[in-house]
């Protein structure tokens, strides 16, 4: 195992600050008689490149505690880990906190980073309840210690895809061909795939004109958005972070290329907060499918409210939705074990069956594999600075606006 030092990883960075959860909300009674203390290891990746879901996450968590001890009687103490955006931290950070005695981990947003943390957490034999982390190989690979909450890239874009034909049915002059820009990284070739055998799958009346793949850490995105433009597509598919989706947007309009129809499948963009102050009036239109909290959950509208008293210039979206979900998921686990070690916990999680607290999906349980068979998708839209609620159309806020606004006429 490396040593701190070669990592690049400090001991501030890497493990945060231990962040207990004595205050909460007073409105929900303790389900469980004896409340149990347990040490909660949280991994994301709070700095670089992916900082800004990293950090929305970690509200989600912080949050998340506090509700649980109300909710559940347990206190939780969680100490976070920065991944910094490398996913080979990912196994740095989980030894670390296992040698701080946290006997369940949380984490890590990025696949290739929650696959490297399962690695130490299967040789520790310490569970792990993956918040976000959607390539295949996260359940497919033989661990015992996964739990995953989000869905697999295939699930999420089958379901994303559904709905795509379902909207592009309901439209007139819909667009006819479809150009694919994504990351090269694990989660954009594994959401790569997935359109690909999805995309048959479900029959979308769009040609693919083109694949283009580029470098997560990619300073400019010109040449791609150019490949894009010159196929002649009038629809882009996108499989992006913050960063790159911001980007892409900023390039299309420079090059004053206007799809009818921007779409990111298991994405993020049109759901962040960061996409729209550095975008503005560009950001509307995109659309964007993922999970989405429930607004009508008999606890949302408290939840909702906590979230704004703690961090007024933020907003609930998915990534912080499906981190305070998981903090329930673990919370459950605990009160069901009655005790705070990795294997009560392991033993309770396989038996979840529990109603989502705040996020919109079905029932939550874990199948042989560790993938939760109860997740389901929601399709967004950026209009008016934030994003809205489309599809499907029972939770549906929102009309979808079609087409696009050509971006040199806003």
């Amino acid at each position: 195992m490396r040593k701190h030092s070669e990592s690049g990883l400090s001991r501030r960075s890497l493990i945060g600050s231990g962040i207990g959860a004595a205050v909460g909300f007073a409105s929900w009674q303790s389900r469980a008689a004896t409340p149990t203390k347990v040490r909660v290891g949280a991994i994301n990746p709070s700095s670089g490149v992916l900082a800004f879901p990293g950090q929305a996450c970690v509200r989600g968590i912080d949050v998340g505690a506090k509700f649980a001890k109300e909710k559940f009687g347990i206190e939780l103490q969680i100490i976070h880990a920065d991944t910094q955006s490398r996913p080979e931290n990912g196994r740095i950070a989980a030894e670390n906190l296992i040698r701080q005695g946290c006997t369940v981990l949380i984490g890590a947003w990025d696949s290739g980073a929650t696959i490297s943390a399962l690695q130490a957490a299967e040789a520790a034999k310490v569970p792990m309840v993956v918040h976000i982390a959607s390539a295949t190989q996260v359940t497919s690979q033989g661990f015992t210690e996964v739990f995953r909450y989000y869905p697999t890239s295939l699930t999420i874009v089958r379901k994303s895809l559904m709905e795509l034909k379902s909207l592009l049915s309901s439209i007139k002059d819909a667009p006819t061909s479809a150009a694919v820009m994504h990351l090269n990284n694990t989660m954009g070739q594994s959401t790569a795939a997935s359109i690909d055998q999805a995309w048959k799958e479900v029959e979308v009346p769009l040609r693919i004109a083109e694949y283009i793949p580029y470098d997560e850490r990619a300073k400019d995105l010109s040449v791609e958005v150019a490949k894009a433009k010159a196929s002649g597509a009038d629809a882009l598919v996108s499989v992006t972070r913050v960063n790159d989706a911001i980007m892409i947007i900023r390039e299309c309009t420079k090059q004053g290329w206007n799809p009818k129809m921007i779409f990111s499948p298991n994405s993020n963009g049109a759901q962040d907060k960061a996409y729209y102050d550095a975008l503005g009036k560009y950001g509307d239109g995109a659309i964007l499918s993922t999970l989405w909290y429930n607004p009508k959950a008999p606890d949302a509208a408290a939840i909702l409210k906590r979230f704004a008293s703690d961090y007024p210039n933020d907003w609930v979206d998915g990534n912080s939705g499906c981190a305070f979900e998981a903090v329930q998921i673990v919370a459950d686990a605990v009160s069901r074990a009655g005790s705070s070690e990795s294997a009560a916990i392991h033993a309770a999680l396989k038996g979840t069956d529990m109603t989502p607290i705040l996020m919109s999906s079905g029932k939550i349980k874990f199948d042989a594999n560790g993938q939760n068979t109860g997740s389901d998708v929601t399709i967004l839209q950026g209009q008016n600075g934030k994003p809205r609620v489309v599809a499907p159309q029972s939770v549906a806020e929102a009309a979808l606006q079609y087409p696009l606004v050509p971006f040199n006429s806003r």
